[in-house]
């Protein structure tokens, strides 16, 4: 029990750690959504269905050497440019030799988690499945517990790999080797990650941002790097007089961009008949506080989902805005804060979102995703004051489709065309919209003599709206929330290139090699029921996150309460065995299922009560689904085999996410529905063949 224990735990700890660290280092990765998810998902399931086949010790040596390298030494060579783009200068080489990595890389993911998988299907073949199964979920429920509290702790590389160390101790073969490896590893990523800060999104990293000797700018600027891509400037803010002074001034070219980009944020107070009470969504470090703190205001509230990136505001930005009395930080996100709120603003000011660049690298879903939706931008117009405006900037300029979509969501939020400003200095765009605009059509005009010297600042700006074919861009609502979505149909050709050689050919291979698989009924309805929980599981991550937050703590929080879903289904089926026709669980599936497609919490519960109603709805199907699982699981006679089925299920449903891509999110709880009862077909075949012999 021991043994199967410390290998749930590591399973779970480590695809948790691959994710995020991969996903981080080795930026390709991130071209390929779900890609690290479903290989370690396979190689897990080659070793649950064939734990007799030993792996050969030395090919487990040379896996984690590759892994290792490709975290800790990869990210300090040329290797880290490699680009999958043909389009940035890099050339079809760059793109071989990044396909070839990903997929060396994914070749020792599959032999990694093999080994892992090895342990957990030898204990399924020697132990009861129910009570092996209860223990699987303890050791999961404890890894996801382990890295969520390393995470809240800002824990880097190092501690990762301390507690993967200590989990491979427990049970692993051959632990010498693999612990000299490993030993080493956490002493040398103590130094490669020990300039860095790690929050729960990611990886942070502080760049000095110099300017002449004597410049109004002073000294402390900084760029702010996330997961090893420009995030943004923080910079001393200057006054109306320093700006005066600056616009008269032959500017160093540092100092060029810093002045542009104070210009840029110079607009929305122009437009905004009273600025006393301001929010600021995404405030990062603080630079747009830091602004405001320059103008009539009595109040900021600045939201920041990152709780690291909340302290540089206070400690490290130069002018730390976070100190002054009138700011007030608050660690959230933006999306709840503007659902729960009861304060009133003048001016709304959407900053710097989205710190990770994505919510899970092995996902579509982004952290700031729901922030740009139609109903996020009803949420923010509730919270103006009759006078009160919105700004929102994004680094797009007039050509990106993106533009084009915030433009349109506005739109359907609002009814009314958005006031758009896009320069090419910065590929930015600014849409300033809200009541304070609509009443009082005159406070374009009024600001026009500063708008026009703006311009003449940057002359790259400039009025915008939408062409005709921009104007047929996807408005993002809840449903649909993907505002950075973009079809490419030689970025398609890769993706299924790379799916067809890490994915399938590994799954043809397991197939030809355990033909149990194929030959067993119940390990296609366990198959389907992997998929139907891996759909389940990422819409209960969505969905609560639009009530809860879509913060860390309630992405953790969900997936260790899907896991003790699960339990509590075993737990059930334990104590009932032969209680509780399998009719009456698919009826209830399908009935909870059916209620969770109707109802629309979101934006349709007052605060407070949906966040008491919504997870009842969503966890109800996992629930029955955990024990219809339980229920075919204990009365398998291989049951190692449908451990396994269900694990590939897994890997396929991370693949049919991608369907609400077209579909939007709530079709995947009918294509869960659909997964359940597919997994009913088997055992009726197999009923039916029993009876007519």
């Amino acid at each position: 029990m021991s043994k199967l224990f410390f290998a749930s735990f590591l399973m779970l700890f480590a695809e948790t750690m691959c994710i995020r660290w991969l996903g981080v280092e080795i930026p390709v990765f991130r071209a390929f959504p779900n890609l690290i998810l479903m290989v370690t998902f396979i190689g897990a399931s080659f070793g649950i269905a064939q734990p007799e086949n030993k792996l050969n010790k030395i090919w487990l040596v040379l896996s984690l050497i590759v892994l290792l390298a490709a975290v800790l030494i990869v990210p300090l060579s040329p290797l880290k440019d490699l680009s999958l783009r043909t389009d940035n200068g890099s050339g079809p080489l760059s793109a071989i030799l990044a396909m070839l990595f990903i997929m060396l890389d994914c070749l020792s993911l599959l032999v990694v988690f093999r080994a892992i998988g090895s342990t957990i299907g030898q204990s399924f073949k020697d132990l009861p499945p129910l009570p092996a199964y209860s223990v699987n979920i303890l050791g999961s429920m404890l890894g996801v517990l382990c890295f969520a509290a390393i995470s809240f702790l800002g824990g880097p590389p190092w501690v990762w790999l301390l507690a993967a160390s200590a989990a491979m101790a427990a049970y692993i073969e051959p632990r010498v080797p693999l612990l000299s490896i490993m030993i080493p590893a956490v002493v040398l990523s103590y130094f490669v990650t020990g300039n860095s800060y790690w929050s729960p999104y990611g990886k942070l990293d502080i760049h000095t941002f110099d300017v002449p000797s004597g410049s109004i700018y002073g000294s402390g600027n900084y760029m702010l790097y996330s997961n090893n891509v420009y995030f943004h400037l923080a910079t001393h803010a200057p006054r109306d007089q320093e700006i005066q002074t600056l616009k008269n001034k032959k500017l160093d070219s540092q100092e060029q961009i810093l002045f542009l980009n104070s210009i840029n944020m110079e607009l929305p107070y122009k437009l905004a008949r009273s600025t006393d009470d301001m929010l600021i969504l995404g405030a990062g470090s603080g630079n747009d506080a830091a602004f405001a703190l320059n103008k009539p205001v009595k109040r900021i509230d600045a939201v920041e989902i990152d709780p690291v990136i909340g302290t540089f505001g206070a400690k490290v930005h130069p002018d730390k805005p976070y100190l002054d009395r009138r700011v007030h930080v608050i660690i959230n996100d933006a999306r709840a804060y503007l659902h729960d709120t009861k304060r009133r603003y003048d001016l709304i000011d959407f900053s710097c979102l989205d710190p990770g660049g994505t919510l899970n690298t092995s996902s579509f879903l982004r952290v700031d995703n729901f922030v740009y939706t139609k109903e996020c931008i009803t949420d923010t117009l509730k919270c103006l004051k009759p006078d009160g405006i919105v700004a929102m900037s994004f680094a797009t300029g007039p050509d990106n489709p993106i533009t084009a979509r915030l433009y349109n969501t506005i739109m359907a939020a609002t009814g009314k065309p958005p006031f758009a400003l896009c320069g090419k200095t910065f590929d930015s765009c600014l849409f300033i919209f809200g009541p304070g605009i609509d009443n009082h059509p005159e406070a374009i005009q009024n600001a026009s003599a500063s708008f026009a010297d703006l311009l003449q600042l940057d002359s790259g700006s400039a009025r915008w709206q939408p062409n005709a074919e921009q104007a047929k861009e996807r408005p993002s609502s809840d449903d649909w929330p993907f505002l950075y979505l973009q079809f490419n149909s030689m970025g398609l050709l890769i993706y299924s290139i790379v799916l067809g050689i890490c994915v399938l050919t590994p799954v043809l291979l397991l197939l030809r090699g355990s033909k149990d698989l194929l030959a067993n009924p119940e390990a296609f309805s366990m198959f389907f029921l992997g998929e139907a929980f891996m759909l389940m599981e990422t819409k209960s991550c969505t969905e609560l996150s639009l009530v809860w937050g879509n913060t860390w703590i309630v992405s953790s929080v969900v997936i260790f309460t899907v896991l003790l879903l699960g339990f509590l289904g075993n737990a059930y089926v334990l104590k009932h065995e032969n209680k509780g026709h399998l009719r009456l669980i698919y009826f209830l599936i399908t009935a909870s299922l059916l209620l969770d497609f109707g109802l629309q919490i979101s934006n349709s519960l007052p605060s407070g009560i949906d966040k008491i109603v919504s997870p009842l709805i969503v966890c109800l199907p996992v629930l029955f689904g955990g024990i219809l699982f339980s229920r075919l699981l204990g009365r398998a006679k291989q049951p190692n085999i449908c451990f396994a089925a269900n694990m590939l299920g897994v890997t396929f449903g991370g693949l049919l996410e991608n369907a609400c891509v077209v579909f939007g999110i709530k079709s995947l709880s009918l294509l869960a529905l659909l997964l359940y009862l597919c997994s009913a077909i088997p055992l009726i075949i197999k009923a039916r063949s029993t009876k007519s012999s």
